[in-house]
């Protein structure tokens, strides 16, 4: 666990990212400033109040500070928000459980309409503002989401005559096998060079489905896959051409996933 920055400043709002690697807890100030924060590694949710009570409640104002949370399956799972909120009663002011999702468009868009691609182990593009997004793709099929690391995982393993394995592993374990496809096509290897070009292919064509006919087009990009830059860079090709002359802005998150949401907090703010 590692200590960044504290302050003498009041905590105003709390926001917690739980990603898949390590989990952030940051606290800001009424300005909006940074005053606390910390990670921890990711366990399994059901874990997470025990680790989230002690830390809180020792910074200054911490249990009383509006608090929100943004973590993986907050409304695929329906027993996550239910299970942090009762867990959490009386002990910390928890104002909002949200989607990973939800805090990576807040953290592109801050609250404004704007679409989000996320590409990782499934593809899905968000449009419209949080709490009325429109879902485009994102049905993860028995062969995964088309252009998505479990799709391009599976096509590793189908290339080594390893398919049969997929069915026994989690999404997230074949989906893994993209990263050896990826760095196979970095080094020349012509079957995964046109897997990858084929996946960037249709992930432009998910992102033009979900954009409509008309318009100019602001989109942000999140998830493991698009995060490897060779291949985030033809993705961008990729889509340019796909829509054409039609103007198309590539937007960047601005601030943090857990500042977002302790930015969310605020705006849900309670008295406990």
């Amino acid at each position: 666990m590692k200590k960044a920055t504290s302050s003498r400043s009041e905590i105003a709002a709390i926001g917690v990212d739980r990603g898949g690697t390590w989990t952030r807890v940051a606290a800001f100030d009424a300005r909006l400033r940074r005053v606390r924060s910390t990670r921890l590694r990711t366990a399994p949710l059901r874990s997470l109040p025990k680790k989230l009570v002690p830390l809180v409640s020792r910074w200054p104002g911490g249990a009383a500070a509006p608090l929100a949370i943004a973590t993986r399956g907050a409304f695929s799972r329906a027993w996550k928000k239910p299970f942090l909120f009762k867990a959490l009663a009386s002990r910390l002011n928890l104002v909002a459980v949200i989607s990973d999702a939800e805090a990576a468009h807040f953290a592109a868009f801050r609250g404004k309409a704007g679409m989000l691609l996320i590409a990782g182990t499934g593809s899905v593009v968000l449009s419209g503002t949080p709490g009325a997004f429109k879902k485009t793709g994102g049905f993860n099929p028995a062969s995964g989401d088309p252009g998505s690391g479990r799709w391009l995982g599976r096509q590793y393993l189908k290339m080594r005559g390893r398919l049969h394995e997929a069915g026994k592993m989690g999404h997230g374990r074949s989906a893994a096998y993209a990263r050896k496809l990826l760095l196979l096509a970095l080094g020349g290897h012509g079957p995964s060079s046109e897997l990858a070009a084929r996946a960037q292919e249709e992930l432009a064509g998910l992102l033009k489905t979900a954009a409509g006919k008309r318009g100019p087009v602001k989109v942000a990009l999140a998830g493991g896959l698009i995060s490897n830059f060779h291949f985030r860079d033809g993705f961008v090709k990729a889509a340019r051409l796909a829509f054409g002359g039609r103007r198309l802005v590539f937007v960047e998150a601005a601030i943090p996933a857990e500042e977002a949401a302790a930015r969310i907090a605020l705006l849900q703010r309670k008295t406990p």
